[in-house]
């Protein structure tokens, strides 16, 4: 099912992809040789949910949404501490004064709002009746959980044709779907039932063993360069927070041969936007992200010289190598799930 594009996702997928793109660095062009393609014999998955869209969608919903909270959270406090600055005429702060409550107030909202509607449902449902009351019937999304869900079903239909275009027979998969996912699986299988055998000639052998090392090149590829961005918003996010630390100190000490009111804001102002930065490496967990990242790159690069070093194996080890690749990339799906599973939407 494709979810309709709004604006407020829009803004969801401005907020994550530039922060992401800032703080984590875009990917340096590093002239890439085209993939190997999948053999035209190979048979073709079709008929099945736009899962990759759907992951996108609830991913950017998610991951823009806490990151807009955590900076609407600062910017509520700047928003309060702006009258205390001494900066501003009493004439001036007197006009303003409406202003300010009113934006401070709809930055609370916001926060709210978000909160609301991407938390968890199993968690707040049974809590939420006299929200539905009064208006807010779309509440309790779950965008984490249906971004994971998502994530997982789009990992099976990517390598599907890895799967199904096994040099004879295709390979079985869905296993890790059956117990959660059971409708996910049942869909893949029906899908996959419509698909004839793939051919089992050298030739198309070695088209596919050509496509099964592009596709390691190209998923370790996308990891090294994950886990250089999740290393650098780690990074920066501490380094910031930590300034903000010592700076702190700074206009503390200060107050002894200085008297402004703007020290006692920056006073305030700073140990908030090292309370943002926190709480976005908390909730975001980049370093985790970072090293299960690196983990798989090395996996991948062990797999690819194995394949690499058995051009004339057997389909008994062919099969086993696929195997391996495809429970890596499931596992590295479901990875990313078990760490942001405590990470549901919050206020601050």
């Amino acid at each position: 099912m494709r979810s309709e594009t709004s604006l407020v996702d829009r803004l969801y997928q401005f907020t994550f992809l530039t922060f992401r793109d800032t703080l984590g660095g875009k990917p340096g062009y590093t002239p890439q040789p085209p993939l190997p393609p999948l053999p035209a014999a190979a048979p073709r998955l079709s008929g099945v949910p736009d899962y990759e869209h759907e992951a996108m969608h609830y991913g950017h919903r998610y991951r823009g949404a806490f990151i807009l909270n955590f900076s609407l959270g600062f910017v509520a406090v700047l928003l309060a501490l702006i009258p205390l600055t001494g900066l501003l005429s009493e004439h001036t702060l007197h006009r303003a004064a409406p202003w300010l409550t009113v934006a401070e107030l709809a930055t609370i909202v916001s926060i709210l709002l978000i909160h609301l509607y991407g938390r968890d449902p199993v968690t707040y449902d049974s809590k939420s009746g006299w929200l539905r009351a009064i208006g807010l019937r779309r509440i309790n999304q779950g965008w984490r959980q249906r971004w994971a869900r998502a994530r997982l079903a789009h990992e099976h239909v990517r390598h599907a044709s890895l799967m199904l275009g096994f040099p004879g027979a295709p390979l079985q998969a869905g296993g890790m779907l059956k117990d959660r996912y059971a409708d996910i699986a049942a869909t893949l299988q029906q899908a996959a039932a419509r698909c004839a055998p793939a051919p089992a000639d050298a030739g198309y052998r070695t088209a596919y063993r050509d496509y099964f090392l592009g596709q390691i090149r190209d998923q370790a590829r996308y990891h090294r360069i994950n886990m250089h961005r999740c290393h650098h918003i780690h990074h920066r996010l501490h380094h910031t927070a930590s300034v903000c630390f010592y700076l702190t100190l700074g206009v503390c000490l200060a107050h002894f041969w200085l008297h402004h009111p703007l020290l006692s804001v920056l006073a305030a102002l700073l140990p908030a936007l090292a309370a943002t930065c926190h709480g976005l490496l908390a909730t975001g967990e980049f370093q985790k992200l970072a090293q299960q990242s690196h983990d798989m790159q090395a996996e991948l690069a062990q797999l690819e010289q194995e394949v690499k070093t058995d051009q004339g194996a057997t389909l008994t080890t062919l099969h086993e190598q696929v195997g391996k690749f495809f429970s890596l990339m499931v596992e590295d799906a479901l990875g990313w799930h078990v760490t942001l599973s405590d990470k549901d939407l919050a206020t601050a």
